[in-house]
């Protein structure tokens, strides 16, 4: 059996690696996850505003990891904020430094405290910040950049600057 696992791994090691994409439409991903949680938002009497820029808008991100990044940012509002509490998704042609699409996911709950203490493992919500820690490597490796503040709704907003794939 051991031989059988080890000539296993050593084949496996010698397929060709699968292609995964590393650009995406972001308002395509944006646009079909907001799709599937709007059915939660219903459920929850959240009012859901939408606001995703004609595509495409290739970022320089896997669809995988924005999807997983446009979940978790969702995902938060829903942890965090009371049923009924609204909430917003933008995503623009261009971030506030006018090279990459920007994503908003912005919320009328409580806000989220002192900025200085978002990371991992600190919340004023008692969770870990893995969410942020996501949002933030999904930035980061695509050279854009997250920030966050008070949202047009009085709660809270983090943008999500994804950088471009060039080849826009």
């Amino acid at each position: 059996a051991l031989d059988r696992a080890v000539t296993g791994v050593i084949e496996n090691a010698r397929r060709p690696a699968e292609v995964v994409p590393t650009v995406s439409d972001a308002a395509r991903v944006v646009a079909a996850r907001a799709a599937f949680w709007v059915v939660l938002a219903e459920d929850q009497q959240r009012p859901m505003d939408l606001t995703v820029a004609d595509g495409p808008l290739l970022v320089a991100v896997s669809p995988a990891d924005l999807a997983d990044c446009v979940d978790a940012l969702i995902g938060n509002v829903f942890a965090h904020t009371p049923e009924g509490t609204a909430f917003h998704i933008g995503l623009s042609a261009s971030g506030p430094t006018s090279r990459g699409t920007l994503l908003v996911v912005g919320d009328a709950g409580p806000g989220l405290g002192d900025p200085e203490r978002l990371r991992r493992g600190v919340s004023g919500a008692g969770s870990t910040g893995l969410v942020l820690d996501i949002a933030r490597r999904i930035a980061n490796e695509s050279g854009g950049a997250l920030t966050f503040g008070r949202s047009s709704l009085g709660g809270a907003e983090v943008r999500v600057e994804l950088g471009s794939s060039g080849d826009q």
